[in-house]
């Protein structure tokens, strides 16, 4: 079943209080590959992402992961396989540092159970520096600006080395140069084989 896809979901309908979502959609992503859903508010592309990451159970259809047909059923199955989204609404803590973000919730311990937080720094600045953001990782998040929070949220979910990649209407509050300053970063990401899903309703 389409062995050579990252992913391949087939048929997939969702109805609410019967009224009809999705009917019968078939998508497919490579790895390596941006693959946009475009369209007007209420289209069911957002629909379509939370049945991938398990927010949304299908009422019928089929989902394959790398060739093998996956059940996801909770955000844990889909993170287990792999699968990170960036919402609309960013969810990072404003008073924390974009360090402590990046990694909240998996910090690093040392002796004692103690968080490392040598490490926990170090760790955070070699990803910024990867993906070629350039901020202090001691810097409180609330201090950012809206593209650079933007920026931590696709380092946190990095954190976890998906290999697929959702981003949910990325540049709806972004100027046209934070804009230009996120897509070069998805170029980076599509180059180190990641299959990523770009959600938008703006069609340039």
């Amino acid at each position: 079943m389409q062995s050579d896809h990252l992913l391949f979901m087939k048929q997939i309908t969702k109805r609410f209080n019967g009224v009809p979502v999705l009917t019968d959609v078939d998508f497919s992503l490579f790895g390596g590959e941006v693959h946009v859903l475009v369209g007007e508010n209420g289209a069911g592309k957002s629909t379509l992402m939370n049945i991938l990451t398990g927010s949304v159970r299908a009422d019928e259809g089929e989902l394959w992961l790398d060739g093998q047909k996956a059940d996801i059923r909770t955000p844990a199955d889909a993170r287990a396989l792999g699968i990170e989204i960036v919402h609309q609404e960013l969810m990072l803590a404003p008073h924390l540092s974009v360090a402590e973000n990046i990694y909240l919730g998996k910090e690093p311990l040392g002796a004692f159970g103690k968080i490392d937080w040598k490490r926990l720094n170090s760790d955070a600045a070699r990803l910024l520096e990867e993906l070629h953001i350039q901020l202090d990782v001691h810097t409180q998040v609330k201090a950012l600006t809206v593209a650079q929070r933007q920026l931590v949220e696709i380092a946190k979910v990095l954190s976890q080395n998906p290999k697929l990649l959702i981003l949910d209407e990325p540049t709806s509050a972004l100027t046209e140069s934070e804009t230009d300053l996120l897509l070069q970063r998805v170029e980076l990401l599509k180059e180190r084989g990641i299959g990523i899903v770009y959600i938008s309703h703006k069609m340039d």
